[in-house]
């Protein structure tokens, strides 16, 4: 039965080649669209949702009345984080993150690349995976670095990094605490190195003024604390 509905098929198409060949064309065409729309959606509804604790992450913003409009911005103060986790049960943890640009060098290997400053409980809260090295523990060294896989290699080649020494703008050197899995493209965050955030108050770059927006604030809260409540209770402040 099958065998016959397909040589009438093949006859239909080999009299009618041009209505045929613009059918399956068109066809063709659908089913690849309609997959790349569902790639499209499954990266997006994926977007920095690998994290294992990502329920309980929120990331803070500022809202300020400017000329009688309001906005909002991602930026928040450096003192909101530690604030909050010290003024509030519900918070697990708080931690900031700034980029910044260094010049890595390591023998005669010199490159300019974008890294950041985190701080020591950013890769526990953003689980992202390490090839080696405990990333949860690897800024709690004030003079540890962490680097991407991808960066690794431009530097260290196929050589072992972990504990190999990275001079920081020709100043200040780091030794190398853990190394991350190169970043996934659905994420927000673009570095290629941590530095932990005891180095950037040590350079003196932290201005706790309340009004002076320049860090980003993540909270994680504690299991069971929801969203709404802890809003609540931040407002009766």
């Amino acid at each position: 039965m099958l065998r016959s509905y397909l040589k009438v098929a093949f006859r239909n198409i080999r009299r009618n080649k041009v209505f045929s060949v613009l059918n399956i064309t068109g066809l063709a065409i659908g089913m690849a669209s309609a997959m790349l729309i569902l790639l499209w959606i499954n990266d997006e509804m994926g977007y920095d949702r690998f994290f294992t604790k990502t329920g309980r992450i929120y990331q803070m913003y500022s809202r300020d009345k400017i000329n009688g409009n309001y906005i909002t911005v991602e930026q928040t103060p450096v003192v909101l984080g530690p604030a909050l986790k010290s003024g509030f049960a519900g918070v697990e943890d708080a931690v900031r993150f700034n980029k910044v640009t260094f010049l890595l060098t390591n023998g005669d290997k010199h490159l300019n690349v974008q890294g950041a400053f985190a701080d020591s409980g950013f890769l526990s809260v953003f689980s992202f995976p390490s090839v080696a090295g405990n990333a949860e523990k690897a800024l709690s060294n004030e003079h540890g670095i962490v680097l991407t896989s991808k960066l690794a290699k431009k530097i260290f080649g196929n050589n072992e990094a972990i504990g190999k020494v990275i001079r920081i703008d020709t100043a200040d050197d780091f030794t190398v605490t853990a190394v991350l899995r190169d970043l996934p493209d659905n994420t927000q965050f673009d570095f290629e190195y941590l530095l932990p955030r005891a180095y950037m108050t040590r350079l003196g770059w932290e201005d706790n003024n309340w009004t002076n927006n320049f860090t980003y604030t993540y909270l994680l809260l504690k299991d069971g604390q929801s969203p709404a409540s802890f809003e609540k209770n931040v407002k009766k402040e």
